[in-house]
């Protein structure tokens, strides 16, 4: 664990013009983890990145910064900050605390970074706090939620399930790869986005203020909302957003 207070003035969003900030890191490696097991990540305290790729090991980095105007408090909020990873032969996790503000806390930014190794068969990432989701280049049944930001992810999925609770939400299939499990996509707050591949089959629904669908769909077809069939046999897939869905194809 690294940690320095700088008396620099702050200049990110969460802390104020004055503010001194307490700078610290923690790591972790999860030794016992067997590639290709279902992995759950959950964090509360900033966005969250998700990689899998070419690792024999899972792993996961939590660098923080705290504002604040009193030294002692800042140390100790930075102090409460924690990072579990660990496994098994049947799962993966990666879980973080993060304390409340206190008095000469002004805010805090803790960035999660976990990579895992490719061919997870399940993958699980819940961002409970404020910020983002992404996760790229994973596999498998995929479920990501936020609780204020936007959410997205890229890979070879089976099945997905999106919520963006006050933001975006975009999930991009790998070309040739389609999904067999119900999937559902949702941005109650914004945008939805899907790209999936051209010979995904299943019923699809499709229905925001604004909807554009590069699909054929034998069913319903109007500008705010797509239902019916894609022709092929497959999964029920449902997109769904407040200002506008977007279902297209590669």
């Amino acid at each position: 664990m690294i940690i320095a207070l700088s008396l620099a003035l702050a200049t990110e969003t969460e802390g104020t013009v004055g503010d001194i900030t307490y700078e610290g890191g923690l790591s972790e490696t999860a030794s016992g983890y067997v590639a290709t097991k279902p992995v759950t990540v959950s964090h509360s305290g900033g966005n969250i990145s998700v990689r899998c790729m070419d690792t024999e090991r899972l792993s996961a980095r939590l660098p923080y910064t705290v504002y604040g105007t009193a030294e002692a408090p800042m140390e100790a909020f930075g102090e409460g900050i924690g990072l579990s990873v660990g496994g098994d032969s049947k799962s993966g996790w990666v879980k973080t605390r993060v304390p409340s503000k206190t008095s000469g806390v002004t805010g805090a930014e803790a960035p999660l970074t976990v990579n895992i190794p490719r061919g997870t068969t399940g993958l699980t990432v819940t961002q409970s706090g404020s910020g983002w989701v992404q996760v790229t280049g994973c596999s498998g049944a995929l479920k990501i939620s936020s609780g204020t930001g936007g959410v997205y992810a890229d890979g070879a999925y089976t099945s997905a399930a999106l919520n963006a609770a006050g933001g975006d939400a975009k999930l991009v299939q790998d070309s040739g790869v389609v999904l067999t499990g119900t999937t559902t996509v949702s941005a109650p707050g914004g945008t939805a986005r899907l790209t999936l591949a051209s010979a995904q089959g299943g019923k699809l629904t499709a229905k925001a203020n604004e909807v554009s669908v590069q699909q054929t769909v034998m069913g319903t077809n109007s500008g705010t909302l797509v239902q019916g069939d894609m022709g092929l046999a497959g999964p029920s897939i449902t997109v769904s957003a407040k200002e506008r869905v977007e279902v297209s194809s590669q």
